[in-house]
């Protein structure tokens, strides 16, 4: 069987639906860890707390190491800035890991609201402003 070849499209139609395109980025391109950071992250938790491996910001521990976004990757937290990821222990799912902790407890999210402003200070008027320039934003 034969397809029906297509009509040509009208001229008046040619172009109608162009404003309708993405014009800004999804989500995940926003939200996503890049390789930079996670470097940079790295190096800052080991930086911070005085180790030669990447470590837990809030325990110390050098196991099960994830990042976690400050500002919820749900918020549109930004995975470009480093200031905006951390270092915590386990995932968001297993009870008892810090990153639980800091996702599931008010407590956590205060004390991620306190990590967050000191990480600003750090890249803005710190140490971290001679390892992070904000030019390489996405």
């Amino acid at each position: 069987m034969r397809k029906k070849q297509k009509k040509p499209v009208m001229p008046w139609r040619v172009g109608i639906l162009d404003h309708h395109k993405r014009d800004k980025r999804l989500r995940g391109a926003i939200t996503k860890v890049t390789p930079n950071v996670r470097s940079e992250v790295n190096r800052r938790s080991m930086e911070l707390i005085g180790a030669d491996i990447p470590v837990c910001e809030r325990c110390g521990t050098s196991k099960n190491l994830s990042k976690a976004h400050i500002l919820e990757a749900s918020h549109l937290g930004p995975g470009y800035d480093p200031a905006n990821i951390m270092n915590l222990c386990g995932t968001h799912g297993f009870k008892g890991t810090c990153h639980d902790w800091a996702d599931n407890t008010f407590e956590g999210r205060q004390f991620k609201k306190q990590y967050g402003a000191m990480l600003k200070l750090y890249y803005a008027e710190g140490n971290g402003k001679n390892y992070w320039s904000y030019k390489e934003e996405a």
